[in-house]
């Protein structure tokens, strides 16, 4: 049987379920009340609790500190913009933590039409309007940062503010040290591309690959927007965490591309997650598959609007290689010139399409954005980051751990699809029998605590 794994996931049936199990046998009591108990066990409960409030209050905090700066920026207007956004977001701290249903949008976003259907889609099938404690993890997750990108919708002069944007900043700040290791070490391999035999191409990629992996765990929707500082070498850490990646189906990167090296025309997409040091490793890795000849072009898909806290958007993107340019570290402003150069040529692209914002998981896509899914077809492969992009991967169900990654997906296959993602939510899919058992063994969070990996391929 295949659970939701959370508080929501598909466990909306609560409600309706104790109406009935009252008035039914004692066992299909205990059995709800055992469904009950698991969920109140589960990461998406926690989540929902504990770490939503924290993000929305940090919002508040800085409206209320930098208001004076924010209406020196922007005018007069802003003043009253500040603070009728942090009264609506006040008002969503106390509706989440108290349980009330949840709103239909009524901003004029190109996107509200489809997140209100989906909202009277899950109100049908849940026989009432959405709770924030009855209704999915993902959706009401997701649902929390649209209705946050809606408050500022609705004023007058924040439209175009996003409020994690410091955070994100601070992030690539906070990763120099780490960003600069990586730095120096690829320009090395970059200026002798002709030199390097196959053989040392694909152990080199699959070094990279690893060190973008890892990148995952610098995630501020899990810290709850606390600073994370990085001063590690990458390229010796990734030895040391070889222990703790559970799947490892990189070698299937090489194997997919390979036929293309010197020359080739493969189109790779990338579906970021986090801006910072992560999207610093992704450039790395985009950047080494086309100057060793096994991509021709790639693409990267950004968020568009701010989500989940620190996910890329692509005004993070352009920032970021700005910053890189002005620095004075020799290899940092080498590798934004570079990548410059790929965005002027059209070699790298970069879009941001609605349907990553949005609450469906991607068994949906072909349905939802059948422009996305074919687009999304013609790359030799897709390269999805980080925890949020598995859980729609997936569907956000409890799998049972050894169940198939490509079974999972649920039909979701545009083309050859790989995820790198560190364990930050209790989903997983693909172990081998036992794995789950005896990491457990160890480690009783390993789903959530971003020590653990896995890098899944379907093909």
């Amino acid at each position: 049987m295949m659970l939701s794994t959370a508080l929501p996931p598909r466990t909306s049936h609560y409600r309706r379920d104790i109406k009935v199990m009252v008035h039914n046998s004692k066992k299909q009591w205990m059995e709800w009340i055992s469904v009950k108990k698991l969920w109140l066990m589960s990461f998406g409960y926690t989540t929902v609790q504990s770490r939503l409030p924290v993000i929305i209050t940090q919002i508040v905090d800085y409206l209320s500190r930098n208001k004076d700066e924010i209406v020196k920026e922007v005018g007069e207007v802003a003043r009253d913009d500040v603070k009728m956004v942090t009264g609506l977001l006040s008002k969503l701290k106390h509706d989440l933590q108290t349980n009330k249903s949840l709103e239909l949008l009524s901003s004029d976003g190109p996107d509200v039409a489809i997140w209100n259907d989906y909202f009277n889609h899950t109100a049908e099938v849940e026989g009432a309007d959405p709770r924030w404690y009855y209704s999915p993890w993902l959706y009401v997750e997701c649902y929390m940062y649209r209705r946050i990108r809606e408050m500022f919708e609705l004023s007058t002069s924040l439209q175009s503010m996003d409020p994690f944007r410091k955070q994100k900043e601070d992030a690539l700040y906070n990763s120099m040290t780490t960003i600069s290791f990586l730095s120096s070490y690829i320009m090395k391999l970059f200026q002798r591309p002709n030199e390097l035999r196959n053989e040392e191409v694909r152990r080199e990629l699959i070094k990279l690959i690893h060190v973008n992996l890892w990148g995952n765990r610098c995630d501020l929707s899990i810290s709850s927007g606390a600073d994370i500082v990085l001063t590690e070498d990458p390229l010796l850490k990734v030895n040391e965490l070889n222990d703790c990646l559970l799947v490892n189906d990189a070698e299937k990167v090489w194997d997919t591309l390979c036929d293309n090296v010197n020359g080739s025309d493969a189109i790779v997409d990338i579906v970021m997650d986090n801006a910072g040091y992560e999207l610093f490793t992704d450039l790395c890795l985009a950047d080494f598959l086309c100057t060793f000849g096994l991509a021709g072009k790639i693409c990267f898909h950004a968020k568009v609007l701010p989500w989940y806290i620190s996910d890329t958007m692509v005004h993070d993107f352009h920032w970021t290689i700005e910053r890189l340019a002005e620095s004075k570290i020799s290899s940092l402003c080498s590798l934004a010139v570079r990548w410059h150069g790929y965005l002027r040529s059209g070699k790298w692209t970069l879009q941001a399409d609605t349907f990553w914002t949005l609450p469906h998981d991607y068994s949906m896509m072909k349905k939802t954005d059948p422009d996305l899914y074919n687009s999304l077809g013609e790359a030799s492969l897709v390269i999805f980051k980080g925890d949020l992009n598995y859980r729609k991967l997936t569907g956000d169900i409890n799998w049972d751990p050894t169940e198939p990654f490509s079974k999972a997906l649920q039909g979701f296959h545009p083309t050859k699809l790989i995820t790198l993602r560190t364990l930050k939510a209790d989903v997983i899919c693909g172990l081998a029998p036992g794995q789950a058992e005896l990491i457990s063994a160890k480690s009783e969070d390993w789903l959530i605590s971003g020590q653990y990996a896995v890098i899944q391929f379907d093909g």
